[in-house]
């Protein structure tokens, strides 16, 4: 299990349709590059997300970033802590055409972490 703030980024997810919480950890953890299936714990209740840790290439930036995007999760979390847990890695950090390709690479990813998210919930179900 994870734990972190959520702060400010750059609010390019919102743009593409993928808002993001921005995290800043205390000490970061070693986290591969990539996209994660993950579970996340806030005030609200328990959501599904996807995590990316990686330097963003498509976009140009150098600063490793730690971002999830969370599933039906619509409100403010900036200032707040959030703590999740890793399900799966999804895929590894990829650098893009464009955004548009970006963006559909996105969409994908969110249905492989919906699959693993039905998944997981059949394991524990039954």
């Amino acid at each position: 299990m994870f734990s972190a703030c959520v702060i400010h980024g750059y609010h390019n997810g919102s743009k593409f349709g993928f808002p993001t919480a921005n995290l800043q950890f205390k000490d970061a953890p070693e986290i591969e590059k990539g996209v994660y299936a993950v579970r996340v714990f806030i005030t609200e209740g328990l959501f599904t997300g996807m995590l990316y840790v990686g330097t963003r290439p498509t976009l140009k930036f150098n600063e490793l970033s730690y971002e999830i995007h969370i599933f039906g999760f619509h409100g403010n979390l900036y200032g707040r802590k959030l703590s999740f847990s890793i399900l799966s890695k999804i895929r590894d950090e990829k650098k893009f055409q464009d955004v548009a390709e970006l963006i559909e690479q996105l969409k994908q990813d969110r249905l492989a972490v919906e699959r693993l998210a039905v998944e997981a919930e059949e394991d524990v179900v039954g």
